[in-house]
């Protein structure tokens, strides 16, 4: 399977769905009740590490966009604990803040902020790209995953708050090397990257030096559920995932997807709680790339495939896991033991 099927993505959409994905070499937009943007890049990247104005914060610089990700209740929580968070970079054009930065052991997720430093940066804000490289030697990550999405109310004129999430424990990443979020511009033309075997690049006129780098060892709760056939699947506060660090995508067949049609919550006294029911949403297709859901004030985000056991999940707001007992999806349980 080459870098370009293992891209591609095919997208069930309803009118819940708001999706605009950007791969590497195709756009496709989708407009529905309120502009959600989504980037979904099967890639990685690394900084030119010059000079640039580095800060650290003890409180959550843009609390508001946090909370428009994670909920008021989730931006609370983690306020208090502070989980990797208030790293800022800048180079006079932008200014990139990681608000929030969270590894269940899965992926890595969380939200970070860019900043027009300038009035002709702002228009700059929507045209990034960012790659996952390793920090060490500037090497891109083929096959390293990732996922992004703005929600449109966490945009104003000069300021934009995205959600990401990328795997820290599967075949393709080398996880004792530390890895590099990096940004950049596509150039204009046919080819929106140069590579040259070893690095992607664009153009770093609005984002040199703009970077951050990734975590990826556990730094929040979290509880392991496994269903009867002994599969396992990481629960936090915050959302669900699984990853199978063994498997190798490259090696496998495309796959036309699943669709994630139920999410139930089992408390432990025994009540059962289906999200996308109480939602309204019909269901979630996956396959491997990324979607964003939004309904009644809240969203879902998904990235990964259900079906193939590999996947992160969003919740949209904070629950106490330890008043969880266990997650249904699509009909199989994931119970605590």
């Amino acid at each position: 399977m080459n870098e370009q099927e293992y891209m591609k993505v095919t997208s069930k959409i309803d009118e819940n769905y708001i999706n605009e994905y950007k791969i590497v070499t195709a756009k496709h937009n989708i407009s529905v009740r309120k502009k959600i943007r989504t980037s979904i890049l099967v890639a990685a990247a690394v900084a030119l590490m010059i000079p640039a104005t580095i800060y650290a914060s003890t409180k959550l610089t843009h609390r508001d966009k946090v909370g428009i990700y994670y909920s008021e209740e989730g931006a609370q929580m983690i306020e208090k604990s502070l989980q990797d968070s208030g790293f800022t970079v800048e180079n006079g054009k932008i200014r990139l803040t990681v608000d929030v930065m969270m590894c269940d052991g899965n992926y890595v997720t969380g939200v970070y902020t860019l900043t027009a430093l300038t009035e002709d940066a702002k228009k700059h804000l929507d045209t990034q790209t960012n790659l996952r490289y390793y920090a060490d030697t500037g090497e891109w990550i083929w096959g390293g995953g990732g996922f992004q999405s703005s929600d449109g109310s966490s945009r104003t004129e000069n300021e934009v708050s995205w959600s990401f999430r990328y795997p820290v424990a599967n075949s393709v990443v080398d996880r004792s090397r530390p890895t590099r979020i990096e940004f950049f511009e596509d150039f204009e033309g046919d080819e929106p990257f140069k590579y040259d075997g070893f690095r992607i690049t664009g153009d770093y006129t609005y984002y040199e030096g703009i970077y951050f780098d990734l975590i990826s060892e556990p730094n929040i709760p979290t509880r392991i559920l496994r269903s009867q056939e002994g599969k396992e699947l990481t629960l936090s506060a915050f959302g669900i995932s699984m990853l199978d660090e063994d498997r190798d995508p490259f090696k496998e067949e495309i796959n036309e997807g699943t669709t994630l049609e139920s999410l139930v919550i089992i408390t432990t006294d025994g009540n059962r709680t289906d999200i996308m029911a109480d939602l309204g949403i019909s269901g979630i297709f996956t396959n491997g790339g990324g979607s964003i859901v939004a309904a009644q004030g809240t969203t879902l985000e998904i990235t990964g495939d259900v079906g193939r056991e590999n996947f992160s999940l969003r919740f949209g707001n904070a629950m106490n896991i330890d008043n969880i007992s266990g997650v249904e999806i699509n009909g199989v349980a994931y119970m605590a033991e």
